[in-house]
Formats: structure tokens, sequence, C-alpha cells
């Protein structure tokens, strides 16, 4: 059966924190892995904006000997991108899932409901210069890099992808 998309809950706890408190999935993330109770705020967050806006990140859920299991979150967004609140689109997903083609099944998603549902002007997404395999996700997607910013101190700005409407039209969208 094929994963599945739907709005996240509290109960989700338990995989917020199995999947964002993972060091794998923090490689490029220059603070580290959050602490539970920074997952937890988190997961909070994103379904207080759900429930303002009818929309947010998803959870992906999968189908395990017969019952439905969370192997990542992702999706779109409003939140702070560089100097400007945009939709930001994110991924994150168990290490056991990856290589599978399930970051661009969530940005493919998103950027339906992006343009298609909500008639958004853009996407954004923000992401460390060294992860390749999230920036190839996101080229995948139809975003290009638009620009940089120095949001992490003494480091490499991260970079900031972007697709407007009409990139996504004529790509095909």
């Amino acid at each position: 059966m094929p994963p599945t998309l739907r709005s996240p809950t509290l109960a989700d706890l338990p995989a917020m924190i199995a999947i964002h408190c993972d060091p794998r999935t923090n490689t490029y993330n220059p603070s580290g892995p959050p602490s539970a109770e920074s997952a937890a705020a988190m997961l909070q967050n994103w379904c207080t904006h759900w429930e303002a806006n009818s929309f947010g990140y998803w959870a992906l859920c999968e189908t395990i000997d017969g019952e439905s299991k969370v192997c990542g979150f992702g999706g779109i967004m409003r939140k702070q991108v560089g100097t400007q609140l945009s939709l930001n689109l994110y991924f994150r997903l168990a290490p056991q899932v990856w290589g599978r083609g399930l970051g661009s099944a969530i940005a493919t998603a998103a950027l339906k409901l992006a343009f298609v549902e909500l008639k958004e002007a853009e996407v954004l997404a923000l992401v460390r210069p060294a992860n390749l395999a999230s920036r190839r996700t996101i080229e995948r997607a139809g975003l290009r890099l638009h620009e940089t910013t120095d949001d992490v101190p003494g480091q490499e700005p991260s970079l900031i992808y972007r697709i407007s409407s009409e990139q996504y039209a004529a790509n095909g969208g």
C-alpha cells in the first residue's frame, strides 16, 4: 500500500521524537538534534498551524503489518525563510525509508497544494549547502537556487531555493 499524507496530531509525538531527534537526520543541522521538549514544541506548532490554516506539514504514514506508522514529516507551512514570510517546503524522513523517493513525493504533493489549491505565488525551501540529497530532491521538484542567508553565525550561508507559480505551471505542474 502506498504511503499516505495526513495532518499531524499530538499522538505523533513518539514518531516526531524518533525522527527529529535522531542524529542521522540532523547531519546537516548546525545545532544538532533537538531535545524531546523542542520536538514536542515543534509538533505543537505544526498542529496549531493546521488549526489556523487548514494545511501545514503532514505526517507521512505507511501501513506496516496492518498498522499505520509515521515514517516522516513534510509539506508546506508559512514560515520565516531568510528575510521573508513565505511557504516553506520541508521534509524529514526516518533513515529506514531514505532513498525511496518519499521526499520527492512530499515535495510534489506540497507544490500541487500550494499552486493548484491555495493559488500561492511562490514556495521557498531552506537547505544547508552540504545537504546534497535534499538539494537534489528540491531541484527535482523544480525549485532553483534563489539566494543565500547568513542564518548560522560563523558558518557558510544556508541556501534558499524558490519556485514561482509561473515556473510550476511551465514545468507541467
